[in-house]
């Protein structure tokens, strides 16, 4: 079989290795060649994978950053040649496995690593990856020995390439607006997630926001067996005071290793799938309370010399942005700013100039939100051009019992491959300037 890959990151990559071993002809279209990792130009260079040569291919597999408007895929698409994503491929290779998915804006990666966690407790094997960072792609899975549970985190870009793609149990945690320098519209991006129960039927299960109304809204669509959850959740998972699960107490939602209404709502999710499951309580209520923090999500990373410093950098869209600012308690200097991704984040900048101490700005989109404090009459902030800059100018705003905040709000593109990085130099620098 002829196949071609768009991209050949960390999830084609061993997509690429395992088409090779059962001795498929691999080409590659990729944007910046020169730019590939060791791993992935050695096949380039060794010859095992071809470069693009208008092959008469029998699949395509993209890479997630290939948006559905790329001339290449419109190119292939033309000539009835399926164009499918590394999430939808590995499915089908393994035959239809046992999978939890869950997407969504906003606390899809915790989520996704509460069920596995608890999964873990219980002593179940599971395979967690897909989108989640840090994680390993879904096409890891196609080089190891079966799991019970594949716990799986989909973006709406993996989303929008699916099609025999069928979780079993398919949650949704919320819908913001967020990702429009890939989608064409907002309801592009909502409908791309809404696809995650597009193949599910009456014996799966669709786990669903009951608070937000952008979720609800496909209620009317899913044929899955629906279990809500939230504050005012009743056929589901119930936040008040104690978690519920139809009415069964549980057990409370203080003291939780995740600081923030938008984590309790994380973990109502996975008790809602675990619930389902069959997992016992106890085992429920450890996997929650032994859970670590994924890095780069409200990361504690210390005090130093009387201030708190928290690495929040996943944080890329207002939503986010909003709900991590509010989950901190006490005075806080915020560091923010970054690559634009459609939506200017007015609300979280509003919020910020009548609520932060003070705000350090860093990133492309650094002169329009100077130029926006200034039309609120907000000072009380800093224009930097590097972390180091950010944090000494946080540090001047600060005194012991405030918390720094690296709290972006907008992409890491730029100045950062990614929110990893930026992350990273951003404790760095922090500790660099004790």
């Amino acid at each position: 079989m002829k196949v071609l890959l768009l991209g050949l990151g960390r999830a084609n990559l061993a997509v690429a290795q395992y088409l090779l071993q059962r001795h498929d002809e691999v080409f590659l279209y990729e944007d910046n060649i020169e730019n590939l990792a060791e791993r992935a130009r050695r096949l380039v260079e060794t010859g095992q994978v071809s470069i693009h040569a208008e092959a008469a291919y029998e699949l395509v597999i993209s890479s997630p950053g290939f948006p559905m408007h790329k001339d290449i895929i419109k190119q292939m698409q033309a000539k009835n040649i399926p164009v499918i994503d590394e999430v939808e491929f590995t499915y089908q290779e393994l035959k239809n496995p046992i999978v939890i998915a869950v997407t969504g804006t906003n606390g899809k990666s915790t989520t996704t690593a509460l069920i596995s966690n608890v999964l873990t407790v219980a002593g179940i094997d599971n395979f967690l990856g897909g989108n989640i960072a840090p994680g390993i792609p879904f096409s890891h899975a196609l080089f190891q020995s079966p799991f019970k549970y594949y716990v799986l985190e989909i973006s709406s870009f993996q989303l929008m390439r699916i099609r025999r793609f069928r979780p079993m149990i398919a949650v949704l945690t919320n819908i913001a607006v967020d990702h429009l320098n890939w989608h064409k519209d907002f309801e592009e991006y909502k409908t791309a997630k809404g696809r995650i129960f597009s193949n599910q039927n009456e014996d799966d299960f669709a786990v669903l926001n009951f608070e937000d109304e952008r979720v609800r809204s496909f209620v009317k669509e899913i044929r899955a067996k629906i279990v809500f959850f939230g504050f005012g959740a009743r056929k589901g998972v119930c936040i008040d005071g104690k978690f519920s699960y139809y009415r069964e107490e549980l057990f409370s939602h203080r003291n939780l290793p995740l600081i923030g209404r938008h984590n309790v709502m994380n973990v109502a999710a996975a008790i809602a799938v675990t619930k389902i499951l069959g997992i016992r309580n106890d085992c429920i209520e450890q996997g929650v309370r032994t859970f670590k923090s994924l890095p780069h999500r409200l990361e504690d990373i210390g005090t130093i010399e009387g201030i708190r410093y928290i690495n929040n950098s996943m944080c890329t869209n207002e939503r986010a942005a909003i709900d991590s600012f509010t989950a901190v308690e006490g005075p806080k200097v915020v560091i923010l700013g970054g690559r634009q991704k459609g939506s200017e984040g007015q609300r979280y900048l509003d919020l910020l100039t009548r609520e932060a101490k003070a705000c350090v700005v860093f990133g492309e989109n650094a002169p329009s939100i100077e130029k926006y404090f200034r039309s609120k009459n907000f000072t009380t902030f800093a224009v930097v051009q590097s972390m180091d800059d950010a944090i000494e100018k946080a540090k001047a705003f600060g005194v012991p019992g405030d918390t720094i905040i690296l709290n972006p709000g907008f992409a890491s593109f730029g100045y950062f491959r990614n929110f990893e990085e930026r992350g990273e130099v951003f404790k760095n620098a922090a500790y660099r300037n004790r």
